[in-house]
């Protein structure tokens, strides 16, 4: 039944040096194959449109199309819909049919057309298909699903309405947690609350620099827990037990001085951390003493106190503008202060001692290793520790002087 013509083309696809093929070669030749396969979609779109309308599915034993689909065709539950849709709509649509057939527009572009006759019916979309054929010319398909999309809103305001309030009743945030510690987000969000996350993290994340080693996804996790920090630092969250909502790490004097054998300190919900962690948080942190008995019971607890005062962090932004770290430029805000030698190695908390560094160069220092050293008057030396590689040797960071 089946002409030879398809297997030819796999035949010569099989035994072709497309490694000799130079990258303007390759990526028209990739391109020339979707659009073979988007047409051989539209074939199959009509077969399987046929077959439908036979029930010729029940033969097989299946109740449903889309069953069928799945099993025989092998397709996820979603691309078996999606071919069920096309084949059923795409007859209605001949200006559509006759682009796909000839491979002017893709397939996604037929079945983003397809659905919205399946959300509004036949009459409004065929009313527009001229309309939409310019636009699957000259958009990819999730922007021609905004076309279609405002074409449901003009022609079926109630049921976009009705879509819109699904949408929004299905809302949800679930956050977990790994055995390793790790925390795991997984959500949805309607239009709006989406595009306001959108705006938010996007306000803080990092602008791509070349040679940065982060990737648009880390950064975005950079910059919602840079969000949620911000605002719990400015102070204006409703109280949780009767105090500020923040962040708490419980460690001992032998985790914090990194004492062998000391044992991990503790964040909320009883979470352990490694001592270096522990340290990049109480290098600027408020820090309360507790004072303990040989059988773990508090006998004394201190005032709580901050390990660089406020004033002292005003100084240090009005010196330093920025993160100190070489090549970024970070404001105050988004910064901590850092104690070049710790505290807790006999440093002294005080200006000359100190510097801003942002949240993720701050870690660099603590938990990758990196050293900050004075260099010549107004510098800082940032050297990377060995294991990472040191083909430069050092890098070096400038600020200006302090202001008398």
């Amino acid at each position: 039944m089946r002409s030879t013509t398809a297997q030819a083309l796999i035949t010569e696809l099989e035994t072709e040096n497309f490694e000799s093929f130079t990258d303007t070669a390759l990526g028209e030749d990739v391109i020339d194959l979707r659009k073979t396969i988007d047409r051989l979609e539209f074939h199959c779109a009509r077969r399987l449109d046929l077959f439908a309308r036979r029930r010729g599915y029940e033969a097989f034993g299946f109740v449903t199309p889309i069953s069928w689909l799945r099993r025989a065709c092998r397709l996820l539950p979603g691309a078996a819909v999606q071919r069920a849709e096309v084949a059923r709509n795409l007859p209605s649509l001949p200006d559509i049919s006759k682009a796909l057939a000839a491979g002017e527009i893709g397939f996604h572009h037929a079945a983003v057309i397809a659905h919205s006759v399946t959300e509004v019916g036949v009459e409004p979309v065929a009313r527009q298909e001229s309309t939409l054929l310019e636009a699957a010319h000259n958009l990819d398909p999730k922007r021609l699903s905004y076309v279609t999309r405002t074409i449901r809103y003009c022609e079926d305001a109630e049921g976009a309405l009705a879509a819109d309030n699904k949408n929004y009743d299905g809302r949800y945030l679930h956050i977990s947690q790994t055995l390793d510690g790790v925390y795991v987000i997984d959500g949805r969000l309607d239009p709006e609350g989406g595009a306001i996350v959108r705006a938010a993290i996007g306000a803080c994340e990092h602008p791509f620099q070349p040679h940065d080693g982060t990737t648009g996804g880390q950064r975005r996790a950079d910059a919602l827990v840079e969000l949620c920090r911000q605002r719990l630092d400015a102070g204006t969250l409703p109280e949780v037990g009767g105090q500020k909502p923040h962040l708490t790490v419980t460690a001992s004097i032998e985790t914090l001085t990194k004492k062998p054998g000391a044992p991990a300190g503790e964040l909320d919900w009883g979470q352990p951390i490694n001592s270096e962690m522990v340290r990049r948080i109480a290098c600027d942190c408020a820090m309360t003493r507790v004072l303990l008995d040989g059988r773990s019971e508090p006998i004394d607890v201190g005032r709580c106190t901050r390990t660089f005062p406020p004033a002292m962090l005003r100084a240090l932004a009005a010196r330093d503008k920025h993160c100190r770290f070489p090549g970024c430029d970070r404001p105050p805000t988004w910064c901590d202060g850092h104690h070049v030698i710790h505290w807790l190695d006999g440093g002294e908390t005080k200006v000359s001692n100190g510097c801003l560094l942002c949240r993720r160069h701050h870690r660099f220092v603590h938990e990758l290793g990196w050293q900050l050293r004075w260099g010549a008057p107004g510098e800082i030396i940032a050297i990377k520790p060995w294991w990472l590689g040191n083909d430069s040797g050092h890098m070096v960071g400038v600020a200006p002087p302090l202001a008398s």
